[in-house]
């Protein structure tokens, strides 16, 4: 940010700018254009918002501003743009005293803050990823707290699409991150999340706000509608039903709960899209806080609702039914897990590798056999996510 500064300059004389047309003066840190237009004067920065070409070398007709580069215009009044892609020019204040024009080579704002923040606004609104780029930068040279950077684009995210969208899993996943990167690198995080939030929302039809029930009942209740309303793909109740939860004052666990009963009711629904949205939500909230549940957990009910189930797929039902197979080794691994002995098990890969294969017998096997020797949920889960990586590596393309 600019050092600030509290003295006037002076750029010329009043007879010597009205003669010129404009005067270009050496500022603190950047050059300043000052103009002479019908009567009155103005001072902006000289470089372009867009690209940095000097504007001195525009045009200037009926109090508009032309940069000659790209066409961008300007209003020489405000700065202010009439192509917003270009952004506004950044504008100082200016005085005549007796007969000389002095600039003030300043373009610090009152509250830079506050006014990066609207800025941001402003850029993910209409998707301008110029605009976008300098108000993350501005927020983050003026002090605001990298959580509240992720919590304005991710409200901002919730209610101006309808649902959940890539571009919010992009950011939280970012968002986790933000902690080990250096300043750089959290400014790229944060500006790449909030193109991808705002190219999801371009275009799109705002959320439209749905009530909680004027009732309370309790969560093993809301549980049960919950899982009913989803299973007939009833949108609007589902919704209601969870925003009832968040009202009724449910914990962050009530309300994971909640959600992943009616969720996994489906096998691998929606391709498991459906649940990666969901985790994604549940992350995004302990980034912002949970006070904001009732704007993000909604925003992942539609998908969840409309998501087809792996049990209505011919591909899961033959030549093998992976889906009672699925529901028989779930049975017997919840009562394995109940009385087998937890030990130092460590056959992570040799596991991983057989979760690769193309037998779903072999692999609900080798399963209960690693819980029988000792082997945890959380044993399980590492080894699947070493699968999952190495999926990856041999399959990079796919």
């Amino acid at each position: 940010m600019d050092a600030p500064v509290t003295n006037f300059v002076r750029a010329g004389s009043l007879e010597e700018l009205k003669a010129k047309g404009r005067l270009v003066v050496r500022g603190a840190h950047r050059p300043i254009l000052v103009v002479y237009d019908r009567g009155r004067v103005f001072a902006f920065d000289n470089r372009c918002p867009h690209m940095g070409f000097p504007l001195d070398r525009g045009s200037i007709d009926d109090g508009i501003l032309t940069c000659h580069w790209h066409h961008a215009r300007f209003d020489l009044a405000s700065g202010c743009t009439f192509d917003l892609w270009a952004d506004d020019v950044p504008t100082c204040p200016i005085e005549v005293r007796d007969s000389d024009v002095w600039v003030k080579p300043t373009f610090a704002q009152p509250d830079p803050a506050e006014h990066w923040c609207r800025r941001l606004n402003d850029g993910l609104t209409h998707d301008l990823g110029l605009v976008i780029g300098k108000a993350v930068h501005g927020e983050l040279a003026a002090g605001v707290p990298t959580t509240n950077v992720v919590r304005q684009i991710v409200l901002f995210g919730a209610r101006s699409r309808d649902g959940w969208g890539v571009g919010l899993t992009i950011l939280t996943a970012l968002a986790n991150l933000l902690p080990l990167l250096s300043q750089e690198e959290t400014y790229l995080a944060l500006f790449h999340g909030a193109r991808r939030v705002a190219d999801d929302c371009e275009g799109q039809a705002p959320r439209q706000e749905r009530a909680p029930l004027a009732s309370r009942p309790d969560i093993v209740t809301l549980k049960r509608w919950l899982r009913r309303w989803t299973a007939v793909r009833h949108r609007e109740a589902a919704e209601r039903t969870v925003l009832t939860a968040i009202a009724s004052g449910s914990t962050p666990g009530e309300l994971a709960g909640l959600v992943l009963a009616a969720e996994t009711d489906r096998a691998f629904a929606d391709s498991g899209h459906s649940l990666d949205f969901l985790n994604k939500a549940f992350e995004c909230l302990d980034l912002i806080g949970w006070e904001h549940a009732a704007a993000v957990l909604p925003t992942i009910i539609g998908q969840m609702v409309a998501a087809r189930g792996a049990e209505e797929s011919t591909a899961w039902r033959q030549p093998i039914d992976l889906v009672a197979l699925c529901h028989k080794a779930a049975t017997e691994l919840s009562d394995l897990f109940a009385t087998a002995w937890a030990g130092a098990w460590s056959d992570h890969a040799a596991l991983a590798r057989v979760l690769l294969c193309d037998d779903p017998v072999a692999i609900m096997d080798a399963l209960k056999t690693a819980v029988s020797a000792g082997a945890v949920p959380s044993d399980l889960g590492r080894s699947l996510a070493y699968a999952a990586a190495l999926r990856v590596a041999y399959f990079g393309s796919a």
